[in-house]
């Protein structure tokens, strides 16, 4: 245990001894590992912050939201889209595992108040939209079936919409779409969003005011469906699909007209996406580690060329060439532990600045903290143990050439 205590001491006072290339040696590393550390965290954040999100809107394992028009799942659609309808919504509501069905008729219009226009996503919606997505008048009410029914201009807007319009009083305003005023009889509760596109811009209206006096169309954008406790998702998709093919008149070959996505398949999209981006980011900040370690590299062999006479001085009293390279090996090790601490918190900063001027929230967790560690000693070890081998072969006769 002395042995390995002294051996400490004496590989930290050798790299005191040049702070010029310790310096160096550690920034090159700090660098690299507070750029994997960052990208790593920002990843796994990105992850949880998505899967909370679908949890919010309940879309959960038990939930399914069917959108008009076939295809891939994001992308254009490569069907006609304006075949799923009302007719579709009462026959899935008959279905014994469907707990609820949520019919939805989507558009984007510009929006007016006292001067400013916007741009900003509309929905006509059924008064069970709430129970459907989990989201709730924060202030005022929600769309009724006297609504629905007397196709009424009123709406219920997101909790971004009254700073967009710089609103002094909400509830009662008015705001003009599609040539009509709307009067705003409440405000949704603020919801988290992930990147730049914020779920709390938005306007709802009832869906038969959105069909005949918005948008103008007898047909739906989607609809969201919540199945009771235990059932069978890919059972339930199987009888849903056929219902709607049937329905639709979809026979042989005839590619579905509308696509079924569950909370696995959008997980599944978004993580591959995200995967995809930090692949290539954590392969650039893998280069800048391999620079990193020819850096040590350098600097080691530089090292051990200074301090050759005192190797050989060592090996002639007796050192083997296990303890040189040991020695250069813990020298190395000195360096990773610095270094990845350093990174780690230099990332924990960047971290916490972005979650000051985003909507992303990185996580800080255990797994960062270990793999800064793993690729700062897996970098300084494996570029060091070239010059360390070189130093254990140094020739003791070059002692003498040094007298």
């Amino acid at each position: 245990m002395s042995f390995f205590k002294g051996l400490l001491k004496e590989t930290f006072k050798e790299l005191l001894s040049s702070k010029v290339n310790l310096v160096f040696m550690l920034l090159a590393m700090i660098i690299s590992l507070t750029a994997l550390n960052t990208i790593y965290s920002l990843g796994m954040s990105a992850k949880h912050q998505i899967i909370k999100i679908l949890e919010s809107v309940q879309f959960g394992k038990d939930a399914m939201v069917i959108v008009a028009g076939g295809g891939r799942i994001i992308g254009l659609t490569t069907t006609r889209s304006d075949t799923l309808k009302m007719g579709d919504v009462k026959a899935l509501e008959k279905l014994d595992f469907v707990k609820l069905a949520s019919p939805i008729s989507l558009g984007y219009m510009d929006v007016g108040y006292k001067g400013t226009v916007e741009k900003m996503r509309i929905e006509g919606v059924y008064p069970n939209y709430t129970v459907a997505t989990n989201w709730y008048p924060q202030i005022g009410r929600f769309i009724t079936k006297k609504d629905l029914k007397s196709m009424a201009k009123v709406c219920v807007i997101g909790s971004a919409v009254p700073k967009k319009f710089h609103m002094k009083k909400v509830l009662g305003t008015y705001i003009k779409l599609a040539g009509q005023y709307f009067e705003i009889v409440g405000v949704l509760e603020p919801k988290t969003f992930f990147g730049h596109f914020s779920r709390n811009e938005r306007i709802l209206i009832p869906l038969t005011t959105a069909q005949k006096r918005v948008f103008h169309v007898n047909y739906l954008s989607a609809v969201k469906l919540l199945f009771r406790p235990g059932t069978d998702m890919k059972l339930a998709k199987k009888v849903i699909r056929k219902i709607l093919r049937k329905r639709h008149h979809l026979f042989g070959i005839a590619p579905d007209d509308f696509r079924m996505i569950t909370p696995e398949l959008a997980l599944s999209v978004f993580s591959k996406a995200i995967t995809t981006i930090n692949m290539f980011l954590l392969s650039i900040s893998i280069i800048s580690l391999t620079i990193s370690g020819v850096i040590i590299m350098n600097l080691m062999y530089a090292n051990i060329e200074e301090k050759a006479p005192v190797i050989a001085l060592r090996i002639a009293i007796g050192a083997s060439s296990f303890d040189i390279i040991l020695h250069y090996l813990i020298m190395s090790l000195w360096i990773a532990l610095i270094s990845g601490f350093l990174g780690w918190l230099f990332s924990v900063g960047i971290l916490k600045l972005i979650s000051m001027v985003s909507p992303l929230k990185p996580e800080f967790s255990v797994s960062s903290f270990v793999l800064s560690f793993c690729f700062a000693g897996s970098t300084c070890v494996l570029f060091t143990l070239i010059p360390a081998i070189r130093a254990s072969r140094v020739e003791p006769s070059l002692l003498l050439k040094s007298l």
